[in-house]
């Protein structure tokens, strides 16, 4: 039992980086689409990284409105479920507005950002130390379609 829902606590989404106490900063609508997740597959969600301090976040050059620096993405990945058939499930949750398909790592990155109105949703694949586009021949390369 968690402290944040049913399946999670202030821990799970805690800064992993080894420079700072485990700071922690997490987006409750983060946490209800885990638990929407953890709901369809019947298993909670596990989640590989979330939150990512300032020291962390300045060491690599990451910009202040990243999702991971504000509390509202993670990584995750959930046992059992191959990846394209929880990118396929992500995709159905409108909360989730940015998704990353990490094929060799096997997880998925999910946040909850704010978008532009015109926007639905950006998503990317990672591949080496770069952040792709993920087109439509992209989606067919990793049987997301």
């Amino acid at each position: 039992m968690g402290n944040l829902s049913e399946h999670y606590n202030h821990k799970d989404f805690a800064c992993r980086c080894g420079d700072c106490k485990g700071d922690i900063k997490v987006h409750l609508g983060l946490v209800g689409a885990l638990e929407q997740i953890g709901y369809q597959y019947k298993r909670t969600p596990r989640i590989v990284e979330a939150y990512r301090c300032e020291i962390y976040g300045d060491k690599h050059n990451m910009l202040k409105k990243n999702a991971h620096r504000m509390g509202k993405a993670a990584h995750i990945y959930v046992e059992g479920v191959p990846l394209p058939e929880l990118y396929k499930f992500v995709c159905t949750i409108p909360e989730i507005r940015g998704i990353g398909v990490y094929p060799k790592e096997n997880f998925l990155h999910i946040d909850t950002r704010t978008l532009d109105k015109e926007e639905l949703r950006e998503e990317w694949y990672h591949e080496g130390e770069k952040n792709l586009p993920l087109t439509a021949e992209a989606k067919a390369k990793f049987n997301l379609t």
